[in-house]
Parts: structure tokens; C-alpha cells; sequence
């Protein structure tokens, strides 16, 4: 991910290999469910030199992907605390959010949330003024964090409806594969 990081949580207990079928298999009698926290400080933002500046951001906006949730998160919020049955997992997508212009438009780019690492279809990002440009990797429900609505989101130089939700601040639009490009779409986002 290059514009944001990512925990995956996992409850594996009650799977194992089965020597006479030879496959991976569930044995219901060894189910538990787990319980813990994610926060924000349990991305290792200094693994990678591009990524540390994103370990010092403000403000994050936080996908839960099981659960379709998009929630907000500073250094020092409460830890998001996760109960995991057997056999189930979350992914936790963590993406700094930009202010931008001197409205002091707050976004973050989730990526494509029908791709279990949405923020990886995020390939490129740039701020100019009060537009979000983008390249996206893929097609489908593309997701972000903006705490006021844009004036239009143009994919590929077509203007397309989106939706936004006040009260999340959540914007989603959606768009196809684009074949020409190798499935890389230009994403504007304007303000």
C-alpha cells in the first residue's frame, strides 16, 4: 500500500491439515473466538522510507473491511477493539488524511473496497489546489474519507455521479476496468 498501511487480523484457530482427506479443514470442536485492539501506531510506517512521513500524520481514516466501517483515528484515540469468531478475519486500512486548500478540505483515499487490499489500488496520488488526482488500479466501488462534498469526480475525463454522506463523510462512486490502460483509471476528485 502506497498511501496508507494495513493490518490484517486474523482468528485461524479450529483449521489445520487433515492427514486422510489431505486438505486444509475446520474442526468445529477446537472454534474459539478472539479478542484484541488495532491502532494506528501498530502499522510499522518505518519499514519503508517512502512510508515514515505517513506514521506522523494528524488524523487517519480508518476501513474495516469486514464490516464496511469507515471510522477516524489520531495517535492517541482508543485502540479499535475486534472480536474475532473462528474461521474470520479483518482488514484494518489505515490512510492519513490531507488537508487541502484553504477551505481546509480534509480527504483520504480508501481505494477500491471490493478488492480485499483496497488501498493497493491506489497507484498514484497527488494534491493540486482543491482537486484529489489519482490513479486507481481496477474497477469497481472506489471509496474515500472527505468531510465536505465535492463538486464532480471525473474517471478517465468523464464526469460521474457519486454519493456523499454527511454524517461519515463517506464519498463512494463507481467505474469499470479500463482495458486500455491496463486497468489503471485517472481519478479526479474536485472540490
Amino acid at each position: 500500500m502506497k498511501y496508507g498501511g494495513v493490518i490484517g487480523a486474523f482468528n485461524c484457530q479450529g483449521a489445520g491439515w487433515d492427514k486422510e482427506e489431505r486438505r486444509i479443514r475446520g474442526f468445529k470442536h477446537c472454534y474459539k473466538t478472539v479478542e484484541g485492539s488495532v491502532h494506528v501506531k501498530d502499522v510499522e510506517w518505518d519499514q519503508k522510507s517512502e512510508a515514515r512521513g505517513m506514521g506522523l500524520a494528524e488524523e487517519y481514516a480508518v476501513y474495516l473491511h469486514q464490516a464496511d466501517s469507515l471510522q477516524l483515528m489520531t495517535s492517541k484515540s482508543d485502540p479499535i477493539h475486534v472480536v474475532l469468531n473462528s474461521l474470520t478475519f479483518e482488514l484494518f486500512s489505515f490512510v492519513p488524511i490531507k488537508k487541502m486548500g484553504r477551505k481546509g478540505v480534509r480527504f483520504a483515499p480508501i481505494g477500491l473496497t471490493n478488492m480485499l487490499n483496497s488501498g493497493g489500488t491506489v497507484q498514484g496520488l497527488e494534491y493540486e489546489g482543491l482537486d484529489a488526482k489519482m490513479k486507481i488500479k481496477g474497477g469497481g466501488s472506489f471509496l474515500a474519507y472527505s468531510d465536505h462534498s465535492p463538486k464532480k469526480c471525473i474517471v478517465n475525463g468523464q464526469e460521474v455521479g457519486f454519493e456523499w454522506v454527511d454524517e461519515r463523510s463517506k464519498l463512494t462512486f463507481s467505474f469499470p476496468w479500463n482495458e486500455e490502460a491496463g486497468g489503471v483509471s485517472e481519478v479526479i476528485v474536485q472540490y
